[in-house]
């Protein structure tokens, strides 16, 4: 008998195989991934790539645009905005681009609108950049990447929900558990699982899937533990700065912080400087100017 319903149980990996209505496979950036890899390659053909999806393509445009990527002057079409940026700066704008494109309608399921999903992945992508370039080890792209999607799975688990007969609604343990404990008693895996199984259909690195898989624990992380531990730090940022209601988190452990690659006498400072960054950000890159 238990045999027989274990070919039913949903795992993270069918619940994203098996919903219909998610967002594309974001294709340019595992393509933008292979360019960027040969030293040959040139700003026009970055550009020429951006430009075969023209919806992408416009957010960048917008988004290069701003004085968040470069002086706030105005940018007319893709080959302007890549030379604005420079090649260290594409894979950040474009990332940047991709993951607005996910994020167009409220999650029901947590209550959640679209300008303060944008802002969540925002406020944890500026987090993580920032802890990633105080270690030599860790990618800078991977941190940003990871910290725009890390709340990739609750799209996956509301669009579950949507398709079920009954409504349901997730409340938040707070940091740093978020939706897990609940998430858990109905699917068994969290949200943190639901989106590392999307970004491995879509083919992102091991380094990304992995931080996002293990954002909630990442003492549990077998590998990658650096970069899944400044996503767990990254995300206490975006706690602070994007849930009204919540009262101050506590902090993450010392132990994830200075695996993180920050003292507990320096967090305040790192804290600040994210703010500055994440107010500038959040204010030029919201969806309705240049994410939407």
């Amino acid at each position: 008998m238990l045999g027989i319903l274990s070919l039913f149980q949903t795992t993270p990996e069918s619940l994203v195989r098996r919903l219909h209505d998610l967002p594309p496979a974001p294709k340019v950036l595992r393509s933008l991934q292979r360019l960027l890899a040969q030293p040959s390659t040139t700003l026009q053909q970055i550009a020429d790539l951006i430009q075969l999806e023209p919806g992408l393509s416009a957010r960048v445009v917008r988004m290069a645009g701003s004085t968040h990527f470069g002086r706030g002057a105005r940018v007319d079409n893709a080959t302007e905005a890549i030379q604005r940026v420079g090649v260290q700066g594409v894979q950040e704008l474009v990332t940047y681009a991709v993951a607005s494109q996910f994020i167009g309608r409220p999650l029901a399921a947590y209550q959640l609108e679209p300008q303060l999903l944008w802002n969540r992945a925002v406020a944890c992508a500026l987090a993580a950049g920032n802890l990633a370039e105080r270690c030599a080890d860790v990618s800078y792209a991977d941190a940003y990447t990871a910290g725009l999607m890390h709340g990739l799975g609750l799209l996956v688990i509301d669009r579950h929900v949507a398709a079920q007969r009954t409504p349901r609604v997730f409340a938040s343990a707070g940091y740093p558990l978020d939706f897990a404990p609940e998430e858990r008693d109905w699917l068994g895996f969290s949200h943190a699982e639901a989106g590392a199984a999307l970004l491995e259909l879509w083919g992102f690195p091991a380094t990304v899937t992995s931080a996002v898989r293990y954002q909630l624990d990442p003492e549990a992380a077998p590998e990658h533990r650096q970069l899944c531990m400044i996503l767990a730090t990254a995300r206490w940022a975006r706690s602070l700065f994007c849930v009204a209601d919540e009262v101050i988190p506590e902090l993450p452990a010392e132990g994830w912080l200075a695996e993180a690659g920050i003292q507990l006498g320096d967090f305040n400072g790192w804290l600040s400087l994210v703010r500055v960054r994440y107010n500038l950000a959040s204010a030029e890159l919201s969806l309705g100017r240049g994410g939407g």
